[in-house]
């Protein structure tokens, strides 16, 4: 069976390979495709492309924009995966900058909220770990805190400290799910939501019902995180408003303490969909 990887990151964004490496380990264990999806960046695909080149493997154009939804009080992360986007759209490139100048400011509060609870952090420790300061994720904030010392462990950091509605959490640019999938339309790209899974199911099934309406085209049901009972349920949802299925490992290298990439049995058969999908789009 060719098997794929379609949620996988480089040091663009805050995965730790360069999107060269990226394409020779893929090679290496035999996937057929990636998708490149870093966070608010397309930097790494033009390279992942090239490098691919050398060998017989497809390289699917990707990005994960994040977004907030907030309503009584509470708030959550949700990204959206762009998949078969255009690029190398100026029109996009400017909103993507808009988001960088974004991500920093929000580093930059989470390292002062962090002061609070005795983390003394500046924003060198934490670049050391981004390719760039326009990059700047949590993950990173994450790393730096780790190496300082302060956590035992990067999944304790989120957990403890700058996860969703944690004490040292800060919303980032407000974009809402709706808007973070029209920016993907708009590029002429298939609009996925991310790791569902992690969030209340019931949640979901609600949030799905209200993204439908503004251009969803599929579920990323395959997920290291999800459990069976989920990845059932996903489909059903997916089946009941002919979304695409999709999934990936959300691979960020060595960030996450073990290589994720290839670790699931995802077919090729559903990025096959996915381009007949978007070939019905565009014609």
């Amino acid at each position: 069976m060719k098997k794929i990887d379609l949620h996988v990151h480089t040091n663009k964004s805050d995965g730790t390979f360069s999107p060269e490496e990226v394409v020779d380990y893929a090679h290496s264990i035999g996937l057929a495709a990636i998708g490149i999806t870093d966070h608010d960046t397309v930097a790494g695909i033009g390279p992942a492309i090239e490098q691919a080149k050398k060998y017989d493997i497809e390289i699917v154009p990707g990005i994960e924009i994040s977004a907030e939804w907030t309503e009584e009080k509470q708030e959550l992360e949700i990204h959206m995966l762009g998949y078969f986007i255009n690029w190398q759209s100026q029109d996009f490139q400017k909103k993507l900058d808009d988001l960088s100048v974004a991500r920093v400011k929000r580093a930059e509060k989470i390292i002062e909220k962090l002061k609070q609870y005795g983390i003394s952090l500046d924003m060198e420790d934490v670049q050391e770990f981004a390719p760039s300061t326009e990059s700047i994720g949590r993950l990173h904030i994450a790393q730096a805190m780790v190496k300082e010392g302060c956590v035992s462990s990067i999944n304790r950091a989120f957990d403890q400290y700058i996860g969703n509605n944690k004490p040292c959490y800060v919303s980032k640019y407000q974009l809402n799910p709706e808007g973070a999938a029209q920016i993907i339309k708009e590029i002429g790209g298939i609009a996925v939501i991310a790791h569902p899974g992690l969030l209340n199911l019931d949640f979901v099934d609600n949030l799905i019902h209200r993204l439908v309406k503004n251009g969803l085209d599929g579920i990323e049901v395959y997920y290291p995180e999800h459990r069976n009972n989920v990845i059932t349920h996903l489909k059903e949802i997916a089946k009941e408003y002919n979304l695409l299925v999709t999934g990936g490992t959300d691979c960020h290298g060595l960030a996450k303490e073990r290589i994720l990439m290839g670790t699931l049995d995802i077919p090729y058969e559903l990025l096959e969909k996915m381009k007949q999908r978007i070939e019905g789009v565009r014609s």
